[in-house]
């Protein structure tokens, strides 16, 4: 009995122990399973911050990258700008050297000679120096007082000279003429010109000389030249010996007695000098033939040395008679 007891004992001694032991290995376990639950959650956390420092080391060649590509722009634009301002600068250069060059020569063409064919008021222009927009001209003009005057001589005459500017088909004198103050306009029709005053111009010539009208291109055709075969015309040949017999008439009224008292053609000279008893410097008095009424015929003008703006000429005065017989003097152009 006694036996028995200690067996049973003895195995519930075991069976106690047994169980606490079971408990604290289930307890130990327990904790192991927790704390590898705690270093796998940690490992876990700690592998998104490996991810994300790897983000980090990815973006940072990016953020490189981007730094560089703004750079290699600003570069581009700063090498634009400055091909911009080059190209700006090269324009300018290429204005101003425009500026610099002569201007462009007129198209019209402006030829070299013009003429006014009028019988009592014959005018012609020269035109020189034709150069870009500029040329240079000189205009003279003559006024007889009838057509009969043309063969005698008897005129009175003027001369405008200057620098015109062209603009289109019109050109303008720059300059007033420095002794008349006269100032011509020409606009270019082609087959002729058309001369007009825009200023006075009666101080530039004598006697009813003007200079505006339509002049023709080319020179003036003289009277004789104006039939087919270059003949003198009808009306010029009874002209001619119209004026032929009235000479001969003179002469038969001269009576032989008087004829070596005749005026030589000094004195009659010297006779219209007296008469005027003119002032002024550089007057000349020149025989310029015979009157149909047989008298001397004597031009008066005033000689001008050449100036800044016109070159030297004759600044014609007027005509005037002499009687060879008598010695008297009349003004040509008196009523």
């Amino acid at each position: 009995m006694k036996k028995e007891h200690f067996v049973l004992a003895t195995l519930l001694l075991l069976c106690v122990g047994s169980l606490t032991g079971c408990g604290f290995l289930d307890e130990k376990e327990a904790a192991t399973s927790s704390q590898a639950t705690e270093e796998n959650a940690i490992k876990k956390n700690a592998e998104p911050t490996g991810e994300g420092n790897q983000a980090i080391k990815k973006k940072e060649p990016q953020d490189n990258a981007t730094k560089e590509s703004d750079e290699e722009t600003n570069k581009v634009a700063e090498k634009e700008k400055e091909s911009s301002k080059q190209g700006n600068k090269q324009e300018e250069n290429s204005t101003k050297a425009a500026e610099k060059t002569e201007p462009a020569p007129s198209r019209v063409d402006w030829g070299s000679t013009w003429s006014r064919n009028i019988d009592t008021d014959l005018a012609g222009v020269d035109i020189t120096n034709l150069k870009g927009d500029t040329f240079k001209f000189k205009l003279n003009a003559n006024h007889f007082d009838n057509p009969e005057d043309v063969s005698t001589g008897i005129a009175s005459a003027g001369d405008v000279e200057g620098t015109a500017k062209i603009k289109g088909n019109v050109a303008t004198q720059t300059t007033d003429d420095i002794e008349s103050g006269c100032m011509i306009k020409m606009t270019n029709h082609k087959s002729y010109i058309q001369v007009e005053e825009i200023s006075n111009c009666s101080r530039a010539g004598g006697i009813g000389v003007y200079y505006e009208g339509r002049y023709q291109r080319g020179d003036i055709v003289p009277q004789e030249e104006n039939t087919n075969d270059n003949t003198i015309s009808e009306d010029a040949q009874e002209e001619k010996h119209d004026q032929e017999k009235s000479e001969e008439s003179a002469t038969e009224e001269i009576p032989s007695g008087k004829s070596q008292n005749l005026l030589t053609h000094e004195e009659a000279e010297q006779r219209v000098k007296e008469f005027l008893s003119l002032s002024m410097d550089n007057m000349h008095y020149v025989y310029d033939g015979d009157t149909p009424e047989g008298n001397y015929s004597i031009r008066v003008y005033q000689y001008q040395e050449a100036t800044a703006d016109s070159t030297e000429h004759e600044a014609f005065y007027g005509f005037y008679t002499v009687n060879p017989q008598t010695g008297e003097v009349a003004d040509a152009y008196a009523g």
